[in-house]
């Protein structure tokens, strides 16, 4: 096992050291993080996150429908996805 350390800026935002990036495999601006808490211990594990659809891209009159709700007055919202998927629906 290796200690490294981080200073805690004023903004409560650390710098991940280089040797970390290089472990969990965040090299690049915009890659996620991801921090498990275990509380009890105190301690923290981080791990390089991806982000990944949760189905495959939207269809062409799927799109259109969601473009069609961005352009309503007032926004909207619903109770459940199902409600929200109703509503795509019956556009």
């Amino acid at each position: 096992m290796t200690w490294l350390t981080a200073t805690l800026g004023p903004k409560g935002q650390i710098t991940l050291p280089k040797r970390v990036r290089l472990v969990i495999g965040a090299l690049e601006k915009g890659d996620l993080v991801g921090f498990m808490l275990e509380e009890k211990s105190g301690a923290v594990r981080l791990t390089k996150m991806d982000v990944k659809p949760a189905e495959e891209s939207y269809t062409e009159e799927e799109l259109r429908k969601l473009l069609k709700i961005s352009r309503q007055k007032g926004g909207g919202s619903f109770a459940s996805a199902k409600d929200f998927l109703q509503h795509l629906d019956s556009l």
